[in-house]
């Protein structure tokens, strides 16, 4: 049977590969890092663990197959962390709009929704669309931070089209390994091995060969040169998204009476340096005597900063929210320069242009239509399921 090859040892690689593997197709994986797992590890700490990317998975059915097959126990989140809030005034709120904005902006939806203008128009920002649909207001503290906290950019650099603003969207339910994110990168590279898929670290790949069904399975940027000579479109739309710095950052402290409770913290743009915090201990009870807590900033200048730097905007950001000057106990970040893809017209137009992919070649990327580790999950399956199905029917 035809090997099929798989660039990109990350979650999306390694799963495709997986997918792959247990219908019996042979798989090769190739990355240019040194180890596997891209942007998810987990690092475990005397304190607790420490995740580098990713926290948690939306619970959707690839990821339940994925679990299931891999022997892995998932935790879900608690109910405390249904709780979300937004910080407002000098304070952390569920709903950050005053009485009389909650009204301006439900007129606004309504007389747009009666209108039929409720849907994002040609090249229309997601800020654009907020003002237009909903008001100042709600686009400065609702919409906003909102989306900041998903996608890591300001909404005006976000196209309302490529995140589907106007889509309806179901409470989800998070879940994660007992053991951390990394257990699932370690289930996977450890299977995959046990199956003789082999997987070739230190390895960049230059060029495909349209003779070898591959998957590429790897950021934007490096997609963009490898995909150009075979799919034009996509290299091209490819090669212009731009991606934003980010920095997380797990501090520990001691727990305190008047701790916030709940899924965590967003802060709007001009309230604090940070986009917000995860309260890692609200949302998964993973036993621990210190409160765990995650920071994200999408300052670049934090990227490459010595840790009492960051340790400093911690400190600083943690006393707006809660009046109390605390040092963490211990604290690990992490910083990337191209984190996430920013979802701007490039995003929409590989969208576009992915859904006509030659038989041979599948994509798989955070910069297709739908962003989180679930997302990357599920592309995975499908991508790996219909170059299989190409393979079976011999047209490569």
């Amino acid at each position: 049977m035809t090997r099929l090859r798989v660039v990109g040892a990350g979650l999306s690689g390694l799963s495709a590969a997986w997918f792959l593997a247990r219908q019996g197709v042979p798989v090769e994986v190739f990355d240019a890092a040194p180890v596997p797992g891209g942007l998810i590890q987990t690092i475990q700490l005397p304190h607790g663990p420490v995740e580098t990317g990713a926290n948690a998975f939306v619970w959707a059915p690839a990821v339940q197959r994925l679990f299931a097959e891999l022997a892995i126990d998932p935790v879900f989140s608690s109910r405390a962390s249904r709780r979300r809030c937004i910080f407002r005034g000098g304070r952390p709120t569920r709903w950050p709009l005053t009485a009389r904005e909650t009204i301006v902006t439900a007129g606004r939806f309504g007389a747009a929704w009666l209108r039929g203008r409720v849907q994002p128009r040609p090249g229309e920002s997601a800020s654009a669309w907020g003002d237009r649909v909903l008001g100042t207001a709600a686009t400065a503290w609702l919409i906003a931070p909102a989306l900041q906290g998903i996608y890591g950019a300001p909404a005006a650099d976000l196209s309302a089209g490529a995140i589907g603003i106007a889509r309806k969207r179901e409470r989800v339910r998070l879940a994660a390994p007992r053991d951390g994110m990394g257990a699932v990168i370690a289930a996977l590279h450890r299977e995959l091995k046990a199956r003789d898929v082999t997987i070739t670290f230190d390895r960049p790949v230059a060029a495909l060969d349209p003779g070898v069904p591959t998957l590429v399975c790897t950021g934007a940027a490096a997609a963009a040169p490898l995909v150009a000579p075979h799919h034009p479109p996509l290299g091209r739309a490819a090669a212009r998204i731009r991606s934003a710095p980010l920095v997380t950052a797990t501090a520990f402290f001691e727990p305190h009476e008047a701790d916030i409770r709940g899924f965590g913290v967003l802060f709007p743009r001009g309230t604090a340096r940070a986009l917000g915090v995860l309260f890692n201990t609200e949302i998964f009870d993973r036993g621990g005597a210190l409160r765990s807590e995650r920071w994200f900033y999408g300052d670049a200048a934090l990227v490459d900063a010595p840790a009492r730097d960051i340790e400093e905007a911690i400190q600083k950001d943690r006393e707006l929210l809660t009046g109390r000057r605390e040092r963490p106990i211990a604290m690990h970040a992490t910083g990337w320069r191209a984190a996430l893809p920013i979802y701007d017209e490039a995003v929409a137009e590989a969208v576009r242009a992915s859904a006509s992919l030659p038989p041979w070649l599948g994509v798989c990327g955070n910069y297709l239509g739908r962003i989180g580790v679930s997302a990357l999950v599920e592309r995975a399956e499908a991508e790996a399921a219909r170059v299989a199905g190409v393979i079976a029917s011999g047209r490569v």
